[in-house]
């Protein structure tokens, strides 16, 4: 096997150990969908409603039941997802800087991230559309749960970016969860009586909602609706990694970026006797706060290069550097 993939591989076991150990994002699948839908199911009313359905020009009058089943569906597929991305690529930011600090390669990292967010689009996107045909059956059901599949590929993104971009968690969970609501509010007729309006081409669940009604409540397929979503994908990609580029890059003190190949080339050998050792000494937080010990060469050398790799990384306001390296 080769380094790139051994890489690759690595980087999207842990993705995929720290999505499953994610508890409330597995309760949301579990509980939130199927008591999401059954209260559609028995709360709803299915008094027609007017839907614009893009794919074919024409104005529909639909199930209002059956439509909430359609934009609910979505709705829970995009918040779990989007969510689960969020909170993982909030939580990984340190242990990603760290590694590429160390040498570790950023496409590798990146190309984990968007397997584990195929992985979960799909699992979420299949149970999704599980729960809801327990209930309903919709015309064409591979569309149907390819909209669901590229609504919460969508949000997954959009969550990634939010992850890179934001500092708290509260607020990224409150960002997704608005953005979310005010999507689908916009798009269903349920909720807003305009639906049909232009504007709404330019909503990240556009062409998802658009198959969706397509495959619950027809035989065609709104190919032209649904090139929106590859849009949305590659503007999320490209923020994504240019957030992911900065906030994984680590600077001196005098402040330049140290690379990969730099950290790499700080030797570390091995004491040439078993009694060799060297003072370290670290300045913490000012001049009068000084720390000195005492190590084996090789643990010195290391520790010198992580704090000029590391310092300022995290805070700039910490002051961590490293003064001086003597032999003991």
């Amino acid at each position: 096997m080769s380094i790139g993939r051994r890489f690759y591989r690595t980087a999207t076991g842990f993705e995929l150990i720290e999505h499953a150990r994610n508890r409330l994002a597995i309760v949301m699948v579990g509980v939130f969908i199927p008591v999401w839908i059954t209260l559609i199911r028995f709360m709803m009313p299915d008094r027609p409603l007017p839907f614009r359905y893009r794919g074919t020009g024409e104005q529909l009058l639909l199930n209002g039941q059956h439509l909430t089943f359609v934009s609910g569906g979505l709705n829970a597929a995009t918040l779990i997802v989007g969510f689960l991305m969020f909170s993982v690529t909030h939580r990984s930011g340190p242990f990603d800087r760290r590694l590429v600090a160390a040498g570790y390669p950023r496409p590798h990292l990146l190309a984990a991230k968007v397997t584990a967010l195929f992985a979960s689009s799909v699992i979420v996107g299949v149970y999704t559309t599980a729960v809801v045909c327990f209930y309903w059956r919709p015309e064409q059901l591979w569309l149907f749960g390819l909209a669901m599949f590229t609504s919460a590929l969508t949000y997954g993104g959009i969550g990634i970016v939010l992850g890179t971009v934001l500092r708290g968690e509260l607020e990224g969970m409150f960002a997704i969860i608005m953005i979310s609501l005010i999507d689908v509010g916009l798009e269903s007729p349920v909720v807003n009586a305009g639906s049909d309006n232009d504007l709404v081409r330019f909503l990240p669940m556009y062409g998802s909602m658009q198959a969706g009604v397509g495959a619950g409540f027809t035989r065609s397929v709104p190919w032209d609706q649904m090139a929106a979503v590859p849009t949305w994908w590659a503007s999320c990609a490209l923020v994504g990694l240019v957030a992911f580029h900065v906030r994984t890059r680590v600077y001196t003190r005098s402040g330049r970026a140290v690379t990969a190949d730099m950290v790499a080339s700080v030797p570390i050998p091995r004491p040439a006797a078993p009694g060799e050792a060297v003072h370290v000494t670290v300045r913490v937080c000012g001049e009068s706060c000084v720390a000195t010990d005492h190590m084996p060469l090789y643990q010195g050398l290391a520790v010198l290069a992580a704090l000029s790799a590391e310092q300022a990384a995290d805070r700039a306001d910490q002051n961590v550097y490293p003064l001086s390296i003597k032999r003991g």
